[in-house]
């Protein structure tokens, strides 16, 4: 029995700590083990400082909206149903208070999105609201902008994209130069070519890489299919040379390096038909009739 009532005293001990501790420092290792994904012991901590009279009001917030953070994303069994009625409750206590409700209003559009099926006009009403709600200094509007962004991708319906498309442009000035920027572009480029627009699929793909591209797998895509688009689809083989050359100077590790060498190599002098690539010019079927060997 001892081990038991040892147990027991330590239990009570740090709880008796715990209760001493301030709330600040009690949701710096409730997030601490949330970033752990030690999901039981953030959740008990943040639910004691949600439930502390010693913490401030945007303390409590944050206390629940760390449980609410919990349901809807701890991996295994998150479940975004369960979280809404989370989020619901939090908005009304914060309010119309900005950076709090902008948030939150986030959090809940991204809920509608991940229920099956997905709530995709109720989920783009509220990333619109919290767009309206957040600071416009703030890094969050152009995060949700992308997530309401991303809500037109979700459904392979051509009007949709288009619509994207069109919001899209609307958006584009709030982006520039930001973080967020090269990702846009990508956004836009894959609704352009899901509807077939080349000429607008090669300006967002060439947005893209002037933005700026860390990751060296994504530049060799996008300066390959820059060179693609531009050879096969829009004839201009002088930008196509170009974005060869690009890609073997930028990315030289990329196993389209050396045919990007050869290729630019070709179109300089106007080969157009690579004896690398597939044939650009269609070969014409001889139609002429056949003498078969009897003479028929």
């Amino acid at each position: 029995m001892w081990p038991c009532a040892l147990a027991l005293t330590l239990c009570l001990l740090a709880g008796a700590l715990w209760a001493q501790e301030r709330p600040a420092a009690l949701l710096g290792r409730a997030w601490s083990e949330y970033g752990l994904q030690a999901f039981a012991n953030a959740d008990a901590l943040f639910a004691q400082v949600a439930q502390s009279e010693q913490a401030s009001q945007e303390e409590r917030w944050q206390g629940q909206l760390g449980r609410a953070f919990i349901t809807h994303y701890q991996m295994p069994g998150r479940d975004p149903e369960a979280a809404i009625p989370q989020y619901e409750a939090l908005l009304q206590q914060v309010g119309q208070r900005g950076l709090w409700r902008g948030q939150i209003l986030g959090r809940l559009a991204d809920c509608h999105m991940e229920l099956a099926p997905a709530q995709v006009d109720r989920a783009r009403s509220l990333y619109e609201q919290a767009i309206s709600a957040l600071p416009t200094d703030s890094p969050l509007v152009q995060e949700t902008q992308l997530r309401l962004l991303s809500s037109y991708l979700q459904r392979p319906d051509r009007g949709e994209i288009i619509r994207g498309l069109q919001v899209a442009a609307e958006m584009a000035p709030r982006f520039a130069e930001t973080a967020f920027e090269s990702i846009f572009h990508g956004m836009r480029a894959e609704m352009a070519f899901f509807v077939g627009d080349y000429a607008a699929l090669a300006e967002a793909l060439d947005a893209q890489y002037r933005a700026g591209i860390s990751n060296v797998r994504v530049k060799e895509g996008v300066l390959f299919r820059l060179a693609r688009i531009h050879e096969l689809e829009l004839g201009q083989y002088a930008r196509a040379e170009a974005y060869y050359r690009l890609l073997a100077s930028e990315v030289p590790s990329s196993q389209k390096a050396h045919f990007a060498t050869l290729r630019a190599d070709e179109l300089k002098v106007g080969k157009l038909d690579s004896d690398y690539a597939p044939p650009l010019s269609t070969p014409v079927e001889d139609q002429r009739v056949k003498e078969k060997p009897d003479g028929r």
